[in-house]
């Protein structure tokens, strides 16, 4: 699916964690450590910043419709009180009886003075560590007895001009919601900032600063301040500096909190299955008696871009970036207009330019000799103070000065010729196509996914406006659109003298900019060529032979699914949901996937999936396609699993025959044309360098240890991997897709009456599949490395970013999933452990966390913990997790943390049964393969509620002792420049 989503100066998401800093906590995978190949094309380019216009809080009220034509969605209600407090109240019943809230404050980093850099941030953790109605230990756990995960269902994001607390809960009971409206109203005014508490929290913040540290993080900075000297943005980024963080009093902490943590900058947003009268009662009686200060913080004063400089250039180097940049920028002051159906219908022209350019440097990357990986044309706000056109390529290894011109080149040819009626076709189509199905998917929006809708329209001041109008503006503006149009938009936007030309890249002469400059205007006295049009040949894959038939049918009443086999062996599970309005999840299971790998080619899996998708189809580029499924809903994914091959896609009912029928042609004609391979040789370079410099590299050495250096679990010299060609694939993967058994499995918004006919006509047409799979015993085989043990891993970067990383070996699942169920659950007990002893106490690192990962293929499981700490305390924090694991081997847990961990585990096994994602992934996508699967769906309710503490202590017992672990030290170690 291909779309373009323009709204009134819509920006993209914040690109850096520094620039958005959340209480984010990720939970490790079971091959978490593992590094896919780039996908074609790469995106290994500097993301710039981008951001949403400042909040200024002004009489009218922008989301309820105040000031502008745009009606807002009648379904929300909008409402405010004297002290200047605004909410917004949306029934929602997807998911049933559940609700999300949000507190939306509109105040971040940028209203810091110089001495409280980094506090909006730092505030955002204090209002959990203590507050009027919890003690600093209480809250989490109080939200966890209810079934409130911190970190999924409990968080909270700080931005430059914003702080947004969020709480998504998992039921209507009475306790979850007075709960969740104590919390709020605690965090809006009641944080009580002790001193004992800051001073827990600082290393806290400093190793959440740490661990976002990137060299890309650090190379944005220096862009921008050449941008933009002085800017008060990068002077202002959230995560503040190491000096305010160590040492802020408790009175600048105060002062901020005081001064802008105040009602009338404040929204309060409800979101679910909730009713409208009794929800606002509740919030005026939680929030009616803040009071505003007496000197309410002020807004900042805004960034002003230079001007009057022509053109101008510059070179960044830094050798750990993964690769070279070459970026034109335009830069001026801007003040966001007012968002009216007049001035959302004029983005459209320059949005459509710069995606039909972007589109162009896609096509161009794939030629043959290309000297780009990849480019993109832009157009972004900067909080209400900057607006900034930008055009980017990433050269190939080596080729910076060739690719000038190319971006030269291009952007001259747009401005000269513009575009082609059939580019802005394929745009509009998408644009249309995008529209209408967010009108049809509307009544199963999720509430959360509601909310966050509101939190973004209130920072960007936008109204909220149903689906019905976006589509009704869309088709208003695509309507009259021209190519005349988009070119008059882009030249205008271009038309200025005052442009900067950046170069960012590993390494360069001292002269590199004043080339750089001169590349580009001699590249100006080039002739460019108008843009050409190519004939496209209709799609080629619509009959497939004769329909199959079904030759059993087995209804599976309890889960409310059908299993078929077909008369060519195909296996078909279907399900039809209604949770999710017009969308159908399908996935193809095949073949054996990396226990079929050929013996001792590591990465070849990974080279397969990266090259599969640019490579097309027999009978059509992988270009041509994006241009035949112009406003089509279908997708297709190549994926190498464990045990199977895959290809994957969503659709809906109008483009299920459609979305089927792309599926069997990649099945059984796939293109691998030369451009795939192409591009992801000329990305190798950029990945090798980035494992190098980072600690992604350092983790695929720790996954190849701890798989006993399995080959598929690690990867190759640069040259073995370039040394990868289609046909080494071909020989491995097509027996697979020519007869290998499969299973196709459904899921979703169908009609079984119409959609069987369709299985048949495209899957149940294909030639005779087998009907068994080699067992591939040996291959399951992993020898693991003996315990106890400890490792140290490095990677050549300056960035004192490091990782202590603990590895307990478990059983394998099988096909004991009650085993594995528990093993989930001490995990999680264990991760509540690592944040009480290494977050809250000791404040060593931000995010400590844990998880089981024993595989259903392969005869190994882990279970694995992960602290990113200091370079110099790696060992310090590696022995205490091994030490706290192993006092749960000697001493259990407490009936409590089961209780606190298998709720919030119980909440999510609620959710999971109205998603697609569960049912396609985990209970039918390969019942017929593996009929076990279902019972463990019928069981997994009933089972863990049946969890003991005793079962929970004997895996502990067995597993967690100090003589099973391995304890991994990931750390830097920069090499001599």
């Amino acid at each position: 699916m291909t779309s373009l989503h323009i709204q009134n100066i819509k920006p993209s998401p914040i690109p850096d964690d520094n620039l958005k800093c959340q209480k984010q906590i990720k939970t490790l995978s079971p091959l978490s450590f593992q590094t896919d190949w780039p996908m074609i094309p790469p995106s290994m380019k500097l993301v710039f910043l981008i951001a949403t216009a400042l909040v200024l809080r002004l009489s009218a009220n922008p989301v309820a419709g105040e000031g502008s034509d745009l009606k807002p969605d009648a379904n929300a209600i909008f409402g405010s009180m004297d002290n200047g407090f605004e909410y917004i109240i949306y029934p929602n019943s997807e998911p049933p009886g559940k609700f999300s809230v949000r507190l939306h404050i509109a105040a971040g980093s940028l209203m810091e003075d110089d001495d409280q850099r980094g506090l909006a941030h730092f505030l955002e953790h204090m209002v959990f560590n203590g507050s009027k109605n919890f003690t600093p230990a209480e809250l989490i756990p109080r939200m966890q007895r209810l079934g409130i995960q911190f970190g999924a269902h409990a968080n909270a994001y700080t931005s430059f001009d914003e702080t947004v607390y969020m709480l998504d809960l998992p039921n209507m009971d009475e306790k979850t919601v007075d709960l969740s409206f104590t919390v709020m109203r605690d965090f809006a005014d009641g944080a009580l900032l002790t001193k004992e508490e800051i001073e827990n929290e600082r290393g806290v913040i400093i190793s959440e600063k740490t661990s976002r540290d990137s060299v890309g993080y650090r190379m944005m900075l220096k862009q921008f301040e050449y941008l933009i000297p002085g800017s008060r943005l990068m002077k202002r980024v959230p995560i503040g500096t190491e000096e305010v963080i160590k040492t802020a009093p408790r009175e600048r902490f105060i002062d901020f909190y005081t001064r802008y943590y105040t009602p009338k900058r404040m929204t309060f947003v409800v979101v679910g299955d909730v009713e409208a009268k009794e929800m606002e009662k509740r919030i005026r009686e939680t929030f009616i008696s803040m009071q505003n200060p007496q000197n309410p913080g002020q807004n900042p004063p805004k960034d002003i871009p230079p001007s009057g400089f022509g053109l101008r250039s510059e070179v960044f180097t830094d050798k750990e970036l993964p690769s070279t940049d070459i970026s034109l920028y335009s830069l001026r002051p801007y003040t966001q207009k007012p968002d009216t159906s007049t001035n959302r219908i004029n983005q459209y022209p320059l949005a459509i330019a710069n995606g039909i350019l972007s589109r162009r440097f896609g096509i161009l990357a794939k030629e043959e000799g290309s000297l780009i990986l990849s480019g993109s044309a832009s157009r972004s706000a900067y909080f209400n103070m900057i607006e900034q056109g930008g055009i980017e390529v990433t050269p190939t290894e080596g080729k910076w000065k060739e690719a000038v011109p190319i971006l030269e080149q291009e952007l001259r040819k747009a401005v000269q010729f513009g575009f082609t009626e059939e580019e802005l076709k394929e745009v509009k189509a998408n644009l249309i196509n995008g529209a209408e199905e967010a009108v049809k998917r509307k009544d199963t929006r999720r509430s959360d996914g509601i909310a966050m809708q509101f939190i973004g329209a209130i920072g960007e001041r936008n109204v909220f406006t149903t689906p019905e109008t976006d589509l009704e503006l869309v088709k208003s503006a695509l309507g009259k659109i021209t190519t005349e149009d988009c070119q008059k938009a882009f030249n205008e936007f271009w038309d200025t003298k005052d442009i900067s030309l950046v170069l960012t890249t590993p390494t360069a002469p001292a002269s590199a900019a004043q080339e750089l400059k001169k590349i580009f205007l001699k590249s100006g006295a080039a002739e460019v060529t108008p843009p050409t049009e190519k004939a496209l040949a209709p799609f080629a894959y619509t009959n497939f032979g004769k329909p199959g038939t079904v030759v059993q049918e087995t209804k599976i009443e309890d889960l409310d699914a059908t299993q078929l086999m077909l008369s060519n062996n195909i296996r078909v599970n279907y399900k039809q949901t209604d949770f999710q309005k017009n969308s159908i999840s399908i996935k193809a299971r095949f073949g054996s996937g990396q226990l079929s790998q050929p013996s001792g080619i590591s990465g070849l899996d990974r080279f397969a999936s990266a090259i599969f998708e640019a490579g097309g189809l027999g009978q059509h580029s992988a270009d041509d396609l994006q241009r035949l499924l112009a406003g089509k809903n279908v997708s297709v994914g190549f994926g190498v699993g464990e045990g199977s091959f895959s290809l994957s896609g969503r659709t809906t009912p109008e483009d299920l025959e459609l979305q089927l029928q792309l599926m069997c042609a990649y099945l059984t004609d796939p293109g691998f044309r030369p451009e795939g391979e192409r591009m992801f040789k000329m990305a190798l370079p950029m990945l090798y360098n980035q494992l190098e410099h980072s600690m992604q590299g350092a983790m695929i050495k720790v996954a190849s240890h701890m798989h006993g250096g399995d080959f598929r679990f690690g990867f190759p010299a640069q040259e073995t991997a370039m040394s990868f060609d289609n046909e080494m694939v071909k020989e491995w993967v097509m027996p697979s897709f020519k007869d290998a058994p499969l299973e196709l499995t459904l899921v979703g918004d169908l009609d079984p009456a119409l959609a069987l006919p369709l299985i048949q006509k495209t899957f149940g047409a294909l030639p005779e599949r087998k009907t068994a799979k080699p067992n591939y015993e040996k291959r399951r085989k992993i020898n693991v490395p003996a315990r106890p043990d400890n490792k140290k891993f490095t990677f050549d970067s300056k960035i004192p970013n490091a990782a202590a990383m603990v590895v307990w070996k478990i059983p394998a699942t099988g096909t004991d999933v009650k085993r594995t169920r528990r093993f989930n659950i001490l995990a999680s007990i264990l991760s509540d452990r690592l944040r009480e002893e290494i977050r809250e106490k000791l404040g060593g690192s931000y995010s400590p966390r844990a998880s089981a990962s024993p595989s259903q293929e392969l005869d190994m499981g882990v279970l694995q913990a992960m602290a990113q700490v200091k370079p110099e305390e790696t060992k310090k924090y590696g022995d205490l997790m091994i030490s706290l694991a192993h006092k749960m081997a000697e001493n259990g847990v407490t009936q409590d943390e089961l209780e606190r961990s298998l709720k919030p585990i119980q909440s999510g096994l609620k959710e999971s049964l109205r998603d697609n994602g569960y049912w396609l992934g985990v209970v039918l996508g390969s019942s017929q393969e593996k009929p076990y699967m279902l019972d463990w769906a019928r069981t997994r309710d009933e089972d863990y509620s049946k969890v003991t503490i005793k079962e929970i202590n004997d895996l502990a017992k067995q597993f967690l002792r100090k003589s099973n672990a391995i304890l991994y030290e990931i750390v830097p170690d920069p090499k001599e420049e």
